[in-house]
C-alpha cells in the first residue's frame, strides 16, 4: 500500500489480495491514514486482485469511522473484484465511488 498525502485528505493505493489474513492490519493501516487526514481519505481499488467478505467488513467499518469523525471515505478506481463484491451484496450504494483515481485516469467496471 502507498500513502500520497493530499493538503486535506490523505490518498491511499492497496493492492493485492484483501482477506482474512490481510484485512485487520490493512484496515488499521487505513484507519490511522484516515485519522491524520483534515477532511478525509481517498482509497484507490484498482489493484486489488481478490477481496472477500473480510475486507468488506473492513471497508464499512472504515467507512462508519469517516462518518462519526465529520470525514469522508471514498473509494476510486475499484477493480473489478472489488466492484462486483459491491454489487453483489448490494453495498456499493453505502460508498462514494469515483470512477478514476483523483492524480490519474482509470475506469470503474460496471457488473451489469
Amino acid at each position: 500500500m502507498v500513502f500520497e498525502p493530499e493538503p486535506d485528505r490523505m490518498l491511499a493505493r492497496v493492492s493485492g489480495e484483501i482477506d482474512m489474513e490481510d484485512a485487520d492490519g490493512l484496515g488499521q493501516d487505513l484507519a490511522a491514514a484516515l485519522d491524520a487526514s483534515a477532511c478525509g481519505l481517498d482509497v484507490d481499488l484498482s489493484g486489488v486482485t481478490f477481496c472477500d467478505s473480510s475486507g468488506l467488513h473492513m471497508l464499512l467499518r472504515l467507512n462508519r469511522r469517516a462518518s462519526q469523525a465529520g470525514k469522508s471515505l471514498e473509494l476510486t478506481t475499484l477493480g473489478p473484484r472489488v466492484a462486483r463484491l459491491l454489487h453483489l451484496t448490494g453495498t456499493e450504494h453505502l460508498f462514494t465511488v469515483h470512477p478514476q483515481s483523483p492524480s490519474g485516469p482509470g475506469r470503474r467496471y460496471d457488473p451489469a
